[in-house]
């Protein structure tokens, strides 16, 4: 259900957080855990497929480990965070606090990193 191009492509923890990005036009894709990454042949094809690959894990201990483990083997993987005093996720983000507000974070994002 990828495009077969993009700009951009998120890979996050969670079904709940690529249904979430999805509401937002933001495709995304979710290993089976966040112990487990992409081999290194998925990961290959989804850098020819998207000018962007970013990791948007949980804001845990769990999370961040894993972050720094998937960074440390494919070094130009852009990792995102939520802050630690907002939600863990990017659905319990969108649950807290709405629609709108997600959207400006999303956006404010985009802005940072050059994809709007």
């Amino acid at each position: 259900m990828l495009p077969k191009e993009g700009k951009y492509i998120v890979v996050t923890k969670a079904m709940k957080d690529v249904m979430c990005l999805y509401e937002f036009g933001i495709p995304a894709i979710a290993p089976c855990s966040e112990n487990q990454f992409l081999t290194k042949d998925q990961y290959i094809s989804l850098c020819k497929r998207f000018k962007h690959v970013y990791l948007l894990y949980d804001n845990d201990l769990p999370g961040i480990s894993a972050m720094n483990k998937f960074h440390k083997e494919f070094p130009e993987l852009n990792c995102l965070m939520l802050n630690r005093n907002d939600a863990k996720d990017i659905s319990d983000y969108r649950k807290l606090y709405g629609y709108k507000k997600t959207l400006d974070l999303i956006n404010l994002t985009k802005q940072y990193y050059g994809e709007n």
